[in-house]
């Protein structure tokens, strides 16, 4: 369980920033941006406590880690392309 927990607590939080800085960089105008940063903690507890519905600490790890990843190598991807719509 303290395994859990650690997994919870600790890798939702950049799964959260690359979730939250994925819908930011993808919104249309600048309109969105203040509401999606409040959203951030919602998004952190969901995602922590959706990794206790998993079976095991090693798959919520891999699940949090995989998004965390992916996430930030969109936003850079999207960013290398010019795709961005902020700065």
């Amino acid at each position: 369980m303290l395994a859990r927990s650690l997994v919870a607590v600790i890798l939702s939080i950049p799964a959260t920033t690359a979730i939250i800085g994925l819908f930011i960089a993808l919104t249309p105008t600048q309109h969105w941006i203040l509401p999606s940063l409040l959203m951030a903690f919602p998004v952190w507890i969901g995602l922590a406590c959706a990794s206790y519905q998993l079976s095991r600490a090693r798959t919520a790890a891999g699940l949090l880690l995989s998004i965390s990843i992916l996430g930030t190598a969109a936003i850079a991807l999207l960013k290398a392309l010019g795709w961005t719509t902020t700065v």
